[in-house]
């Protein structure tokens, strides 16, 4: 299982780049911004084999709501 800080290098194309764990503002990540958390949520959404909810979308406000989610598959 992919796990949230490496899913968050993907999505940045950072692979070198250290992304902290825990309650980490997303928004806080160097080279964040709108477009980075597209690719998240489609990205997420290859992972989980569904749609996510607004819901769930509106929850992605941290690295470790980013792991929350994954952990919930």
């Amino acid at each position: 299982m992919m796990q949230a800080p490496e899913l968050i290098a993907e999505v940045l194309r950072s692979s070198g780049a250290h992304i902290p764990s825990g309650d980490t503002p997303l928004a806080e990540l160097e080279g964040w911004d709108s477009l980075k958390g597209v690719r998240l949520v489609l990205r997420l959404e290859e992972i989980v084999g569904r749609e996510l909810s607004e819901d769930d979308i509106e929850r992605l406000q941290s690295v470790g709501d980013v792991e929350r989610l994954l952990k919930a598959i």
